[in-house]
């Protein structure tokens, strides 16, 4: 016989209590927790963790390949392309920086269903709208690279503003402590 029984249970050194739990009962053998159940994030919350991770790293990647780029790749490189590379800021690279490991560090945080995943892409979208608004009005960069220079901006902005809503959504549902 299913039934759902509502018990208090009791303080542990191992379990602090909350309000009271509710548990699936079958043949008095206790299968699972209704309360724990609710908060248990679904399998599409992984799948949009994993993607974030992967985004981020690959994100990571590009950023080392820049700062470490040495002087002789950059001279194989176009003469615009070449003038670009060597004229970015410091403050650029470092809000480069902050981008990519907010949002790794922010993905890392959603896998381990933490809370304060949500400020670190706070600090990943800051990252990106200052690089784009110094690409986009501070540099020729976007006549010099033509679209792509508009549209992966564009496309990072559109991903970490989604992951933010998806990081207040999961924070709502209680997918994150």
């Amino acid at each position: 016989m299913l039934q759902v029984r509502r018990r208090t249970i009791k303080k542990s050194k191992y379990f602090e209590p909350g309000p009271i739990n509710s548990f699936i009962i079958f043949s008095g053998v206790i299968l699972m927790n209704v309360d724990s159940a609710k908060t248990s994030p679904p399998v599409w919350f992984w799948v949009i963790s994993v993607l974030a991770l992967l985004w981020y790293l690959v994100d990571m990647s590009a950023f080392f390949l820049r700062v470490l780029m040495t002087d002789d790749v950059i001279k194989t490189m176009p003469e615009q392309q070449q003038q670009f590379l060597q004229n970015i800021p410091l403050w650029v690279n470092i809000v480069f920086a902050g981008e990519v490991f907010g949002g790794t560090l922010g993905s890392i945080a959603l896998l381990l269903r933490k809370k304060w995943a949500l400020p670190l892409f706070v600090v990943s979208i800051l990252g990106v709208l200052s690089q784009t608004l110094y690409l986009w009005f501070l540099t020729d960069h976007v006549s010099a690279q033509g679209t792509s220079a508009v549209v992966m901006p564009l496309m990072a902005l559109l991903i970490v503003a989604g992951i933010i809503v998806f990081t207040k959504s999961a924070i709502s549902k209680g997918w994150l402590r």
